[in-house]
């Protein structure tokens, strides 16, 4: 079947799902590769043209809404940002979403097309990884960068790879930070306890894809490490691979512990979204530029969820 053809089919019946299940509006995106573009080169006139904007508290889509193929396409074509591209990878996925919520949970609702491929990427048990990244106004890198705002030249994969092994991290998190990124210079405990108690970590969701089926769901945080919660608050459901598929998270509005946000209607979260595909790993994945992301009419974000 024709690919863009297939594509459009895929989003349509997304809509159509949506629209039987939820009043929720569907929202086209595109996940594209983003090769090593770690935090660090972000802040760097001379490698990034946007550096000073990101310091002035410019958002990623403000420069490169649109642009996200392009990227992606650069990036698995191998260039300075990609030395080792994988062959046969695409340089995007498109993807729709919606959402929608009632009094108890937030159901997000995903769609794409699995890129095709008959050799994996990567080694990854797991087929796919599906990840949303939530932030809160209290973190102030969130709706700047999103989920760039955790990834590192240090990170493994990254330029500056000194074989720490170590995970996603906030800036923040450190006591200080280099063009090499932060290594294990991690602030006290307590410093860390306190920034947990104000909200400034990144909380994420992930659902696990094997045979186009769900078969986990985690959630956790990013501050000075990747945190995994033992006792996940999301669950998930449906279908996703190469046809038509129809998935969905669910998350409770007022789910308590530590690095998971009580979501409140009316409030405007940052909202991104990285997908792990074909057993990829690392720093081979898709993900989005941020979105606004907010329950309830009201506001100028990309993503609204509805009310059921």
């Amino acid at each position: 079947m024709n690919k863009t053809i297939a594509a459009r089919g895929i989003a349509l019946i997304a809509v159509g799902l949506a629209a039987m299940a939820t009043p929720a509006v569907a929202e086209e995106i595109t996940l594209f590769q983003p090769g090593q573009s770690a935090w660090e080169w972000l802040l760097v006139p001379s490698k990034h043209d946007g550096a000073k904007r990101i310091r002035e508290g410019k958002t990623c889509m403000s420069c490169h809404a649109g642009e996200q193929a392009a990227i992606g396409n650069s990036m698995v074509s191998g260039n300075a940002l990609e030395p080792s591209p994988i062959a046969g990878m695409a340089g995007t996925v498109p993807m729709t979403l919606s959402a929608s919520y009632d009094d108890t949970n937030l159901y997000l609702s995903a769609c794409w097309q699995q890129p095709d491929s008959t050799t994996p990427w990567g080694d990854e048990a797991d087929e796919q990884h599906l990840t949303f990244m939530l932030g809160s106004s209290e973190l102030s890198l969130a709706p700047i960068a999103g989920c760039w705002a955790s990834c590192h030249n240090d990170l493994p994969g990254m330029p500056n790879d000194a074989g720490q092994q170590l995970t996603k991290y906030l800036p923040g998190s450190r006591t200080k930070l280099t063009a090499t990124g932060g290594g294990t210079n991690i602030k006290p405990a307590d410093e860390l306890q306190a920034q947990l108690a104000e909200g400034k970590y990144l909380e994420y969701w992930q659902l696990l894809l094997n045979d186009d089926q769900v078969t986990g769901a985690s959630d956790g945080y990013f501050l000075d490490h990747r945190a995994a919660n033992a006792d996940s608050a999301v669950s998930g459901n449906g279908q996703a691979g190469a046809g038509a598929c129809s998935l969905q998270l669910v998350r409770p509005l007022a789910a308590t512990g530590t690095g998971r946000h009580a979501l409140q209607e009316g409030v405007e979260y940052t909202l991104a979204v990285a997908l792990h595909a074909n057993h990829a790993s690392g720093r081979h994945h898709y993900t989005s530029f941020p979105m606004r992301f907010r329950l309830g009419a009201g506001g100028d974000a990309e993503l609204t969820a509805q009310r059921k």
